[in-house]
């Protein structure tokens, strides 16, 4: 389009664009997709890389003004360039300092959230943004998530989804007959579940793009305002919108769902919110964290995901981990691809 825009055949018609990121974070999901398939997916592969001017920042912002910065940022460092793995391997093992480590699930909460026994079920807003548990998978989110919320205060409130399917053949659609229930515990990646359980002040993540101008977009944080049967009002918290409210309506999610003998179409309709007092190191990437929990009783799977989790926090002393019992080596795995990294 620049170039039919500027009438020249230039990269991007001459216009200067701007490319951010950093290569030791997470790299673009290809569904079952190996590590040539991952690589082979990023802009370092794209025919525009010759193109490229490369410009590296050196200082961590997050960390800086904190006194332990320097040792926690070369730490980090090491974490992220895998400076123990050979070009032939993907892993290693990470020894997590011991003053990071948390004893079993409820001292994590508790050192991230505390005794969650406020006065009112209205926390400040600056409770939330300053704090989350992170994972690597969904389950364990889902599970951290619903644990955390028997503990807060409040009435409980859930809202339950209305699941249908479609087929891409008509004559088989005829000849299946799934039950509500089964649809209901149909999950995927960036799909609200069917039971959604939320309380007055509890934090939520959105899972789509609805206002972007008003700041609600996917992967945007808030609180709850107000429980209605069919609309949420939500106080976003981080960002430019921070403190602004919005009303969240339901609305009709289709992601395609493969099973092993045949394929449909779920259209869920639901709030596209989950809650947040845990996420996916791969929601978290471009969050900024006070204090952070990271449970790692499932080791990470991806590239750069360990890197992500740890370089969210501002501060090494508000940093806890929980490993899996009898790690008395304290080590994680750490799994990096050499071949995407910049010197």
């Amino acid at each position: 389009m620049f170039q039919d825009i500027c009438s020249t055949d230039r990269c991007f018609g001459g216009v200067t664009v701007v490319f951010g990121g950093d290569f030791q974070q997470t790299l673009p999901v290809v569904p079952k997709g190996t590590r040539p398939d991952i690589v082979q997916a990023t802009l370092q592969r794209s025919q525009l890389w010759n193109n490229v001017h490369v410009l590296q920042l050196h200082q961590n912002m997050r960390v800086v003004s904190n006194p332990n910065s320097f040792p926690f940022s070369n730490w980090l460092l090491a974490v992220g360039h895998g400076r123990s793995i050979d070009s032939q391997n993907t892993e290693s093992s990470v020894n997590v300092p011991d003053t990071m480590i948390s004893a079993c699930e409820e001292d994590l909460i508790t050192r991230v959230y505390g005794s969650l026994n406020h006065p009112s079920p209205m926390p400040e807003p600056n409770f939330f943004r300053e704090r989350a548990i992170l994972a690597p998978r969904n389950d364990q989110v889902r599970t951290l998530n619903s644990t955390i919320l028997d503990r807060f205060p409040g009435v409980e409130k859930t809202y339950s989804s209305a699941d249908s399917y479609s087929m891409d053949c008509p004559n088989q659609e005829q000849n299946l007959n799934l039950p509500v229930e089964f649809l209901h515990s149909l999950n995927a990646s960036g799909l609200p579940i069917a039971h959604l359980r939320l309380k007055l002040g509890c934090p939520i993540i959105l899972l789509r793009n609805i206002d972007t101008k008003r700041g609600l977009c996917n992967g945007t944080r808030a609180t709850i305002l107000r429980l209605s049967h069919r609309i949420l009002e939500i106080r976003l918290i981080g960002g430019d919108h921070d403190g602004e409210t919005a009303l969240i309506p339901r609305i009709t999610l289709s992601p395609s769902l493969t099973g092993l003998d045949y394929a449909i179409k779920l259209n869920r309709r639901q709030f596209p919110i989950q809650l947040a007092f845990a996420m996916t190191v791969h929601k978290s990437q471009g969050q900024t964290l006070n204090h952070v929990g990271i449970d790692l009783r499932k080791p990470v799977f991806a590239h750069g995901q360990l890197y992500v989790a740890f370089s969210r926090a501002t501060s090494p002393d508000h940093v806890n981990v929980l490993l899996p019992e009898n790690n008395r080596s304290h080590g994680t795995t750490n799994i990096v691809y050499n071949e995407i990294l910049l010197d």
